[in-house]
C-alpha cells in the first residue's frame, strides 16, 4: 500500500498538469474567436440575397442609388459592382430605363417620390433595397 505522503504527492502533481491543460485550453480558445467577422462583400451581398431569390434565373434589371450621388463616386461605383456580382447571373445595368430596377437607397426614399419620378415600389427589402417598376417601360 501507498504512503498517504506519496499518494498526497502523485495528486498534488495531477491536479497542477490538470490546471496548466485548462490554462492552455483558455489561451487557445481566446486566440481563436469563435465565428470569423464577415467581410464587407459578404455583408453587401447579404442586403440583396431577398431580392436575389425573386428575381428570375436570367434577365436585366436596371440600377439606381439617392439622386443626388454623383456617378463618378468612388463608394457608388464601388456599390454598384456588388450589387451586380450580388444578383448574378441576372445582369444589372446602371440605368432606370429598364422595366424593373433595383434601388440601393442611403437615405429614406418616400413612395410619393418614387411615383413622381415614373416608378412604382414593388417591394422593400430593408437595408435601403427596393425593387422598383418603371410605368413608363411595359
Amino acid at each position: 500500500m501507498m504512503s498517504p505522503r506519496i499518494l498526497g504527492a502523485i495528486l498534488t502533481v495531477a491536479a497542477v498538469s490538470l490546471l496548466s491543460v485548462g490554462r492552455l485550453f483558455v489561451q487557445i480558445a481566446d486566440f481563436y474567436p469563435t465565428a470569423p467577422s464577415p467581410d464587407g462583400v459578404t455583408d453587401f451581398d447579404a442586403r440583396f440575397a431577398p431580392l436575389r431569390a425573386m428575381l428570375p434565373a436570367k434577365g436585366v434589371i436596371g440600377y439606381m442609388t439617392d439622386a443626388d450621388t454623383p456617378a463618378s463616386d468612388t463608394n457608388a461605383q464601388a456599390e454598384y459592382h456588388l450589387a451586380q456580382y450580388a444578383l448574378a447571373p441576372v445582369l444589372v445595368v446602371r440605368s432606370s430605363e429598364q422595366r424593373f430596377v433595383v434601388g440601393n437607397f442611403h437615405r429614406a426614399v418616400t413612395t410619393g417620390s418614387l411615383r413622381d419620378r415614373g416608378f412604382k415600389l414593388v417591394r422593400e427589402f430593408g437595408n435601403g433595397i427596393a425593387l422598383l417598376e418603371n410605368e413608363k417601360v411595359r
